[in-house]
């Protein structure tokens, strides 16, 4: 058995990023740039007017000169003249400032008598109101950077651009295979012996949580070829398999003996940890496989841990973690030696609640859980009020 940390430093150190594939912008929110996106024009394209008002000469100002209306421009539809000394054209919101123009003055502040503009803005400065051509970003300059992730904003700023794909990490492909006799679809009648099968349901949704949408299930019952055989077909096309149970040595786990005929790679198997001991992690090809534990809660405690850095990995992300937080406990709590501890809790007011239900069997306070407490091998003991390590759940 390894520890955690040795643990995650191999997930991380053979998870690779996916190749680069290029995608319509629009489709690329929460995504990663594989590559720099330069700009191929300036923004704004022009001398832009950020206000509603009438574009001016700053000198006609100055020198207080009488200035003429000389026609308007709309938004979309530029004044088609050049404007000189005591000339001025109506303006709006994202015009075109008409040539010789360098400053608008605000609607608010203007009057027009006789075809005249009178100006009661006593300090009017040079370029105001004015957006200037390529202010926000020059043609040929890098728009966003490469790891860049791509928020809301950041698909409205490419589009306004004028950019229509990018190239990204895609999201990984992943396949679920669950493995048992016992286990029935919710909504049958259970016989005796049997219990609903779960896992699937919840390896699914908490991938879909983080934006993997690409998932398949498979099913086997407890039958060596017929496990090896949906294994591989699991595997092909997957860029990550995850297997829940069947992968200890019991007389009807078939699971370990399937990877070892399909050549997968096993690069560890179990954990110092609790829950989660029977985790396996290895690979066939490029594609990566967990066989997590059976149980359901400790199935998401791997998950999280292990499962959800490799995906980040993969997707390009920089932080592949679960974000932590350092917080005070807030009861008393006695741990066995020897392994670490993954503890479902609940931020309550600026502290952490270790929650009822720890054993790896008991999902139902998962479901009342917003982190898990990590407490690390050497340690037997928590004060109340001690500071802990907490991993936020996504």
């Amino acid at each position: 058995m390894i520890s955690v940390e040795k643990a995650k430093e191999l997930v991380t150190s053979t998870t690779g990023r996916l190749a680069p594939v290029c995608q319509s912008v629009l489709k690329c929110l929460h995504q990663v740039l594989a590559e720099d996106v330069v700009s191929h024009i300036a923004y704004p394209p022009f001398n832009q007017s950020s206000m509603d008002g009438f574009a001016i000469l700053h000198s006609d100002y100055l020198e207080q000169k009488e200035i003429e209306l000389k026609g308007e421009a709309p938004a979309g539809k530029p004044f088609n003249r050049k404007i000189s000394f005591g000339q001025a054209v109506r303006v709006f919101t994202g015009s075109k400032i008409p040539e010789g123009a360098d400053t608008v003055v605000m609607q608010e502040n203007v009057s027009v008598e006789n075809g005249k503009l009178i100006i009661r803005e006593p300090t009017l400065t040079y370029l105001a109101n004015v957006r200037i051509k390529g202010s926000h970003i020059t043609e040929g300059t890098v728009a966003l950077k490469s790891g860049t992730v791509l928020n809301p904003a950041a698909i409205g700023f490419l589009t306004g651009l004028g950019v229509t794909s990018v190239s990204i990490f895609p999201k990984p492909k992943v396949s679920i295979l669950i493995t048992g006799n016992e286990l029935q679809a919710p909504g049958t009648l259970l016989s005796d012996g049997q219990v609903y099968e779960s896992n699937s349901f919840a390896l699914q949704s908490a991938l879909e949580s983080i934006n993997i949408v690409s998932v398949e299930t498979f099913r086997v019952l407890d039958d060596e070829k017929l496990t090896a055989e949906t294994l591989q077909k699991a595997i092909t096309g997957s860029d990550m398999v995850l297997v829940s149970g069947g992968i200890s040595v019991g007389k009807y786990d078939y699971v370990a003996n399937a990877m070892q005929q399909l050549g997968v790679q096993s690069i560890f198997y179990k954990v110092l940890q609790k829950p989660g001991k029977p985790l396996f992690f290895g690979k066939q090809n490029n594609c990566l496989l967990f066989s997590l534990p059976g149980n359901p809660a400790a199935a998401l405690t791997c998950f999280y841990e292990y499962v959800y850095p490799a995906l980040r990995i993969m997707q390009g992300y920089s932080d592949i973690f679960l974000k932590q937080v350092t917080l005070p406990v807030l009861c008393d709590f006695n741990k066995k030696a020897g392994l670490s501890f993954f503890l479902k809790g609940r931020i309550i007011n600026g502290s952490v609640e270790i929650l009822e239900g720890q054993e790896s069997n008991n999902i139902g306070s998962f479901a009342l859980a917003d982190c898990l407490i990590y407490v690390p091998t050497e340690k037997t003991f928590l004060h109340s009020r001690e500071t802990v390590e907490v991993h936020l759940l996504p």
